[in-house]
């Protein structure tokens, strides 16, 4: 059942953040789009922000959601251990929680995305290294709040 709370406000998260481009997609056919081709294995365009110490400031819920979403992407050294963590850390933290209403803290971190002092940093836009640092801590702030 958990494991499906964990899945299902992680699938909450990317339809949140789908619907919230819709009202911009519904004007995209009006204007001419001068949006860059991105190519397969180009990450001009990723960033160079590390996100990584941002981690310790954010809600435990939020870095609830950051490790399911460093564990369903495979950031982690070590994916069974970084899930039972997560199982771990989310019964503690109470961030998956039985009922419908889900927590919006985990629904951001589970989108790749960290919010602090009105910024939002989203980790899926960093470039590899910078996510698997990121990830690293967030999975080591939960082991150390167990």
């Amino acid at each position: 059942m958990k494991l499906f709370a964990v899945r299902a406000l992680s699938a909450l998260a990317l339809t949140t953040s789908v619907l919230a481009s819709v009202p911009a997609l519904a004007h995209a056919e009006e204007q001419t789009l001068n949006m860059p081709v991105i190519r397969g294995g180009d990450t001009s365009l990723l960033s160079t922000v590390d996100p990584s110490g941002y981690v310790a400031s954010i809600d435990p819920k939020e870095n609830a959601g950051l490790l399911n979403y460093c564990v369903q992407n495979e950031y982690v050294p070590d994916y069974d251990d970084a899930f039972r963590t997560l199982l771990e850390y989310n019964k503690k933290t109470n961030a998956v929680s039985d009922g419908a209403d889900g927590n919006m803290f985990y629904a951001i971190g589970s989108a790749g995305q960290i919010r602090l002092n009105d910024h939002t940093y989203t980790v899926a836009m960093a470039t590899l290294p910078l996510r698997q640092k990121t990830c690293k801590a967030v999975l080591e702030r939960a082991k150390a709040a167990l």
